[in-house]
């Protein structure tokens, strides 16, 4: 693992991972059925100020769309990861009056941090 992954990287359309098929949302728009979204429930720590000395952890969820699935080969073991499109958590989520949550893929943000480990 100090050597760091080999330079080929397989991408697939499609994986399965704990029994359950995720595809990309290319593979997606050609099917009736869909498994391309993605949700994380990550903790955070916030703050109010520079100044706030009592910082509170937090759960956030992100909401996102597989654009890619990678397989990266350490040799003695692969890891696959997933690139995505991630929703803006301010204004593209909310949860309507059933509590359902709903999601506007068009307000996308996070371009920086793509990737999560498809696990």
């Amino acid at each position: 693992m100090a050597h760091g992954p080999t330079h080929y990287v397989a991408k697939y359309h499609g994986y399965v991972i704990n029994g359950c098929q995720y595809n990309t949302n290319d593979r997606d728009e050609l099917r009736v059925t869909q498994n391309s979204g993605v949700s994380i429930v990550a903790t955070t720590m916030q703050i109010s100020s520079a100044k706030d000395k009592n910082p509170v952890f937090g759960e956030l969820c992100f909401y996102g769309i597989i654009t890619e699935i990678w397989d990266i080969d350490y040799t003695m073991f692969r890891i696959p990861v997933f690139k995505c499109n991630w929703v803006d958590n301010k204004s593209g989520i909310k949860v309507d009056e059933f509590g359902l949550t709903l999601v506007d893929f068009t307000k996308m943000a996070h371009k920086s941090d793509p990737f999560i480990l498809a696990s």
